[in-house]
């Protein structure tokens, strides 16, 4: 028991510490593309790696998903935006609208009913929420990794900075 406190404390810590690094240019996805709450619109986005990665200082690519979570204000807050390689494999994740149509072992995994979208990675039944790209079920270690959502302006969302960690492991 108190071995999963410290693991649920350790995990805790590591998703307040996120830290965000530029994009090499921001991201303008239409507004009118995010009326609605719980529909996502696709995205890519440019990056470098980290002095410190693998392959340093490269020009790396990568495809997000943004979704708008609560109706109402445009604000940075409303939306969040994910990398949609799931972080077990390299896997693309698919939007799933209705958590209704997961497939029963999906839904058995998950162990509990899920309101919102979620994510899901085909290739081993990873499942994560829609609201912030956290880890539901499966094998991925950790939850989608994630972009900020800088600002909303001009009638476009703006999302200008990627997770750190993402420009190490690509």
């Amino acid at each position: 028991m108190l071995m999963l406190a410290g693991v649920g404390r350790r995990v805790w810590a590591q998703a307040l510490s996120l830290r965000f690094r530029p994009l090499a240019r921001p991201v303008m996805v239409p507004l009118d593309d995010l009326v609605t709450p719980w529909r996502a619109r696709q995205f890519v986005a440019d990056g470098v790696t980290l002095p410190s990665a693998a392959t340093p200082n490269q020009p790396i690519r990568f495809t997000g998903m943004v979704v708008r979570t609560a109706a109402g204000d445009n604000q940075p807050e409303t939306f969040t935006a994910v990398c949609v390689r799931c972080p077990h494999e390299g896997c693309d994740v698919e939007f799933v609208p209705d958590p209704a149509s997961l497939p029963q072992d999906v839904k058995n995994e998950i162990g509990r009913p899920v309101a919102h979208a979620v994510y899901l990675c085909q290739c081993h039944n990873s499942t994560f929420k829609s609201e912030d790209g956290t880890r539901l079920s499966g094998p991925a270690p950790r939850g989608l990794y994630r972009f900020r959502v800088t600002s909303v302006k001009d009638a476009a969302v703006e999302i200008a900075e990627v997770e750190e960690d993402l420009l190490l492991f690509v």
